[in-house]
């Protein structure tokens, strides 16, 4: 088995190869530190001169065998090409939060950035004999595009590490994260409000103003082990969001045992139930009272124990199965 990527960490690359799995990276150069502009970065240079496809075959690296794309930057034929989502899609659902020099450069560069995005998405579908897409509303974003979607296999989650850890959560607080789709007015609400929220997250340029909010702890970037806990001991994870294809962290949340209140559409709208594993909410206004009236009455216990069994239809075990039998067929 072989990973072939843009770029590829030491780290990552040893551990991969501890299992067995040869990794190959086209050696991709950004002028970004940062991990999505260096990402955006390498996607507009395949968008623009499919420089790193080229550059996959000018090195000479052989992808051979059953090949699976999970690559929004490297056009390649494939067997199957895992669609997760088009930046432009995420750009325009964002663009209200960003910072003015970047919501201006998305401005003034939208045009030309959808015409690359659709080019480029028609050059994977067309170079694959089956597309997945990682939610249903992605498949249906794709669908729009023009892109024949074969099926939909989510994300996985490995519900051996995120699992409850204790049998009486303390409750005293909400967990929620800081990131660059996250919906910081609706943070803001539910700290003024009185709600106290323990955040984790190091993707928060626009979010900035929260910090010294007295009712918020940030945590900043934490190990699984924390976040396990972080999750296990909180009365409800807040995820108010602008762009969600599938969503990590409810899934991670009710592995832990617990609810989540989020918005309902998207990723979080298909993976949380709503009065079961949480509650989902059609606008700010509604998000904020949902959170405020579960911080103050709380909820019962089958509620824990619901959210752990939704966490797993999500379970690795289960992913990797569905892979297996897509392999099994092509």
């Amino acid at each position: 088995m072989k990973l072939v990527s843009v770029l590829a960490s030491e780290n990552v690359k040893r551990d991969l190869e501890s299992h067995g799995i040869g990794v190959s990276s086209i050696g991709g150069v950004s002028p970004f530190k940062g991990e999505s502009l260096t990402w955006f970065y390498l996607w507009l240079w395949e968008g623009f001169l499919s420089a790193n496809s080229r550059k996959l075959r000018r090195l000479g690296i052989k992808v051979n065998g059953m090949v699976l794309n999970f690559s929004n930057m490297i056009v390649h034929p494939s067997h199957v090409w895992y669609a997760q989502g088009p930046p432009t899609v995420l750009l325009d659902n964002i663009k209200s939060q960003l910072t003015p020099n970047y919501r201006v450069g998305f401005f003034l560069s939208s045009q030309m950035l959808h015409k690359i995005d659709r080019k480029m998405t028609r050059r994977f579908s067309a170079q694959s004999k089956l597309v997945f897409a990682n939610s249903r509303y992605l498949a249906k974003v794709y669908e729009r595009w023009q892109v024949k979607v074969h099926g939909v296999i989510y994300p996985p989650v490995d519900c051996q590490t995120f699992k409850p850890t204790t049998a009486v959560p303390s409750g005293d607080y909400v967990v929620t994260y800081l990131g660059k789709e996250t919906d910081f007015d609706v943070i803001q609400k539910a700290l003024d409000n009185g709600i106290r929220i323990r955040a984790f997250g190091g993707k928060m340029d626009t979010g900035m103003r929260l910090l010294n909010h007295p009712n918020l702890e940030h945590l900043g970037r934490i190990s699984d082990s924390r976040l396990v806990e972080l999750y296990s001991n909180a009365l409800f994870t807040l995820f108010p969001f602008t762009d969600e294809p599938f969503g990590y962290i409810p899934v991670e949340s009710m592995a832990c045992g617990t609810p989540v209140i989020t918005f309902g559409k998207q990723g979080p709208g298909e993976t949380v139930v709503d009065g079961v594993t949480g509650w989902r909410a059609q606008d700010e206004g509604e998000i904020i009272e949902l959170a405020s009236k579960i911080w103050r009455e709380k909820y019962p216990e089958s509620v824990r124990k619901a959210c752990r069994k939704r966490s797993l239809m999500y379970d690795t075990s289960s992913i990797v199965g569905q892979w297996l039998n897509i392999i099994d067929n092509v």
